[in-house]
């Protein structure tokens, strides 16, 4: 053990004697971090969208107590993407050159189709074929605008049949065409109905009266059916409501997804890197042949580089996550869970490392060999997928590294179990890495 205390020591002196090193260190988790961040989230980013507004009439259409026009369905689309109103020929050419990706088109007599309740007005999308993924993005985003917007006009269209239930049942004053007038109403049409009835019979006229029973019995029915038109019609406004539970502030499932992938790649590759350097490096510097006399021994260098690069995530981890807890509104916090969850992970990437680094040859192919095997077992943690992803994404460290990760970011609550089994995974996965390349190294020696 005193000998990989030396070794761990060589190591932080080499470190401190090389700036440079120690800078891409720290740099480079950093830089991967934005990037990985900005790729995650890019979705959160508004899309250039182009307006072509062709029906120049500027009608309006009631809806309840509102008139609307094509720039309140403008408006309505500006929630999502970000609009420009631009000619034809001027949308064309923005498209084809890709400074927007679709172009919305409000056709000749929109308002007007909207007006009759017979035509259904229809809007055009022409979308990039050149950028089919943002292309599928935009057009998802402006039928949840579309949706929107009808679910809006369908509210008003309720309100406007309700108020005609209510004239039809109390009576009111009416406008129509520019006319006005009032409206007897269904209640007090009984009441007449009824008191004709009562002065007939009291004049001795009871046959008479008789035949205007089927008159009250009509506004009877007709009355009971109307009742029941509030009920429906507020089903009909909103037959489904969705109440959707966003979760604490600073805890959106979302950012922390980015923050926990940034985490993962950034400290994955300068964990995987720097131990598969240090240990193919010692073959260089003949450390391997002095194993022979029984100075060091395979496992003990393998753990002396696992620990040396689990304490170098750790700072970086925590240097990551000061940052983005002082420029971001992520609540990060936790710190107390945060230090072993880095050094477990640390150690797992780490012998991850060491096991590349005892297979190759040289300094270089552990290099190539580090990288080439742990990009496409971060992109599995990382990329939801098939249940054999799933699989193999939990064979290596990245996998319950990344659960990690999101349970201190995303949970409003954090289990203690369930952080203990993620820890417990990595060890497990750490120690059988570290096992494989001791026994590589033994064999190389």
């Amino acid at each position: 053990m005193r000998n990989a205390a030396l070794i761990f020591a060589k190591d932080l002196r080499l470190l401190r004697r090389a700036p440079a090193v120690l800078l891409v260190l720290v740099a480079y988790p950093l830089l991967v971090a934005l990037l990985v961040a900005a790729a995650l989230q890019g979705g959160d980013r508004r899309p250039g969208v182009a307006l072509v507004n062709l029906d120049g009439s500027g009608r309006t259409v009631a809806v309840g107590e509102r008139r609307l026009s094509v720039e309140d369905y403008a408006a309505r689309l500006e929630e999502d993407v970000d609009l420009r109103r631009l000619g034809p020929e001027q949308a064309a050419a923005a498209l084809e050159a890709g400074r927007v990706t679709a172009v919305v088109t409000i056709p000749e007599g929109f308002i007007a189709d909207l007006q009759s309740g017979i035509r259904q007005p229809v809007i055009g999308l022409t979308t990039s074929r050149r950028s089919p993924i943002e292309a599928d993005q935009i057009t998802r985003r402006l039928e949840a605008a579309v949706y929107r917007f009808n679910q809006g006009l369908a509210t008003g269209y309720v309100g406007q049949v309700l108020r005609l239930v209510d004239l039809v049942l109390e009576g009111g004053d009416i406008g129509f065409l520019g006319r006005s007038g009032e409206a007897l109403g269904l209640r007090r049409s009984r009441e007449l109905v009824i008191g004709v009835q009562d002065a007939l019979r009291l004049r001795g006229d009871g046959a008479l009266a008789e035949r205007l029973a089927p008159l009250v019995d009509f506004i009877d029915a007709t009355q009971a059916n109307l009742d029941l038109a509030r009920p429906a019609a507020e089903a009909i406004r909103a037959p489904i409501r969705l109440e959707v539970d966003a979760g604490p502030p600073g805890r959106e499932p979302l950012s922390a997804f980015g923050l926990a992938g940034a985490l993962l790649v950034s400290l994955g590759l300068a964990g995987v890197l720097l131990a598969a350097a240090g240990l193919s490096s010692e073959r260089e510097d003949n450390v391997l042949v002095r194993l022979r006399r029984g100075l060091v021994s395979p496992g003990a260098l393998v753990g002396e580089k696992t620990a040396f690069t689990a304490l170098a995530c750790t700072l970086v981890g925590l240097v990551l996550l000061g940052a983005v807890a002082l420029a971001t509104s992520l609540a990060v916090g936790r710190w107390g869970a945060w230090l072993p969850t880095l050094l477990v992970a640390g150690a797992a990437f780490g012998a991850f490392g060491a096991l590349a680094g005892a297979l190759a040859r040289e300094t270089r192919s552990a290099l190539l060999v580090a990288l080439m095997a742990a990009l496409p077992l971060m992109a599995l943690g990382l990329v939801p997928g098939s249940d054999v992803a799933g699989a193999l994404s939990q064979a290596v460290p990245f996998g319950p590294a990344f659960d990690a990760f999101q349970r201190l970011l995303v949970e409003p609550d954090l289990d203690g179990g369930a952080l203990g089994l993620d820890l417990g995974h990595m060890a497990l996965l750490g120690a059988a890495f570290a096992g494989a390349a001791a026994l590589a190294l033994r064999r190389r020696a």
